[in-house]
């Protein structure tokens, strides 16, 4: 009978707590108030005019219980009046530093930022993570779900964006993070 009631408690948790939100890499949503001076000021150097975090698509990263930094989306405006959207990555002291421009710039340029669906762990292993955002775009004659996937070196800390995987699978339509890692175990 113990027995049986330990198993049944187990399946329980089990359920509440999936392993994978036991162990390796955790998201906490975080208030973005304290980030918006830095952030306005880093995304003006990037050319993106009123540069705001997008509400609650802010993050801790934490990997084994150690914050490796924040992730935050945002939003602007281009030189056109357009709007785009950046990612950026803040040290845990709160520093900015670095901000990617993506909605709206590079392969991007000729969409408009609709909104940032989603911010998430796509993948995660002993040295690197793959956070991935999920956005709407609109161009002139279509409208889009396009990822832009990046990589935290779970060492150093450091943010960079993962051009060849949201290459790969940025453009595939994927509307959610469950998808989107469908897509990519796939590729792998």
């Amino acid at each position: 009978m113990n027995q049986t009631r330990i198993s049944v408690c187990a399946l329980a948790l089990s359920l509440l707590f999936p392993v994978s939100a036991l162990a390796g890499v955790t998201l906490k949503a975080i208030n973005t108030h304290s980030y918006e001076k830095s952030l306005y000021e880093a995304a003006a150097k990037q050319q993106i005019e009123n540069g705001a975090p997008v509400d609650k698509q802010a993050f801790s990263v934490k990997s084994d219980n150690k914050v490796l930094g924040n992730i935050l989306a945002g939003q602007g405006f281009n030189a056109n009046d357009d709007n785009v959207c950046f990612v950026s990555w803040a040290a845990p002291d709160g520093k900015i530093q670095n901000l990617v421009p993506t909605i709206g710039f590079d392969n991007w340029e000729a969409e408009v930022c609709a909104g940032t669906r989603a911010v998430g762990v796509l993948a995660d292993d002993k040295h690197s993570i793959k956070l991935a955002v999920i956005y709407d775009a609109q161009s002139p004659n279509a409208s889009a779900v396009e990822s832009v996937i990046f990589s935290v070196d779970t060492a150093t800390g450091t943010f960079t964006p993962d051009n060849a995987l949201t290459a790969k699978l940025g453009s595939q339509g994927a509307a959610t993070l469950q998808t989107l890692k469908t897509l990519y175990r796939a590729s792998h």
